[in-house]
């Protein structure tokens, strides 16, 4: 007699487990035996919270504030202290944790795009409330020292050589596009409105910004591949470094806001974190790693005034 046919252990799929680290959600509705989103029954199961074929919750009722706090920092710092092990590496070593993850050592960190996203969400969220404060206290202070400041009859320039001015009460416009001057027009045609726009300018700004590195990491992931072009890395792997550094950087300016005298620090450590890491991931000589580093400054930074640009524009008119 043959051997029984042996099945490759391959082939046998077990059923989606649900995630450890969610927090549990509301008990379902039992009257509905079916799972709402693969139709397994489920009525053998009456206290499952998960249904055990696609892994989703059987609860319809909506989640509660816990469950939503759970979700959001499960994935961060709840798996084994895993995103603080994620930063220590980013912050100890430039160009490490790259590194680890181009070389596959990947699962005792948080992946590079959920790293800056997480980064960037709270460093912005930081950024535009100082920034909104600030100004405040600037049109308060004015206002206070110069009550007529925002009143009709003055004259309050935008640009150079006066394009756009505020005078008595209607906006003026001189060598501007004339779609800019008609949503100027609507944008700030009044005291009020200027006022308001002034106010909340930073804040506009700050936020546009951050949509604006969107556009400007990918960028500086390409001008890493054109000076790297020798050594043959997926442009995938140019992103993994610019996530990284940018996480990095962003970091480093919100730290600087803690105490001015930061400020010195954070502008010497940001150029030399840059050069070291660089030279970690990539190789090379010092020499050249510097030219290198300088050359992919100065294209980035070209290109950031192009962003801060458009970041004013949308800023003022949108």
């Amino acid at each position: 007699m043959g051997e029984p046919a042996r099945r490759d252990m391959s082939e046998i799929q077990a059923p989606p487990v649900a995630p450890a680290n969610l927090a549990a959600p509301s008990v379902r509705d039992k009257s509905e035996p079916g799972c709402r989103n693969c139709g397994y029954d489920l009525s053998s199961l009456p206290n499952a919270k998960f249904c055990p074929a696609c892994g989703q919750e059987t609860s319809r009722a909506p989640p509660t504030f816990n469950e939503f706090v759970h979700h959001f920092f499960g994935n961060y710092i709840a798996v084994k202290g895993s995103f603080i092990q994620t930063l220590w590496r980013l912050i100890s070593r430039p160009g490490a944790l790259t590194k680890d993850y181009l070389e596959g050592r990947k699962r005792a960190y948080i992946l590079p795009l959920r790293l800056y996203l997480t980064v960037s969400v709270i460093s912005f969220l930081v950024f535009g409330i100082l920034a909104g404060q600030s100004m405040q206290g600037l049109v308060n202070n004015e206002a206070k020292a110069n009550p007529t400041a925002f009143e009709k009859g003055n004259v309050i320039s935008f640009g150079d050589n006066n394009n756009i001015t505020f005078e008595k009460g209607k906006i003026q416009c001189n060598n501007v596009p004339e779609w800019i001057c008609a949503r100027a027009k609507q944008k700030f045609g009044s005291a009020e409105a200027l006022k308001h726009l002034i106010e909340t300018l930073p804040e506009r700004m700050v936020r546009y910004w951050a949509y604006a590195m969107f556009v400007l990491v990918p960028l500086f992931a390409l001008f890493l591949k054109l000076v790297y072009v020798r050594r043959r890395m997926t442009y995938g792997s140019h992103i993994v470094f610019a996530l990284h550094l940018h996480t990095f950087w962003l970091l480093a300016i919100l730290a600087s806001l803690a105490h001015q005298t930061l400020l010195a620090i954070v502008s010497f450590a940001i150029p030399v974190y840059a050069t070291v890491a660089m030279r970690r991931v990539y190789g090379g000589g010092w020499i050249k790693t510097i030219i290198k580093a300088l050359l992919v400054s100065f294209l980035y930074v070209f290109a950031a005034i192009i962003a801060v640009g458009f970041v004013a524009i949308l800023a003022l008119l949108v």
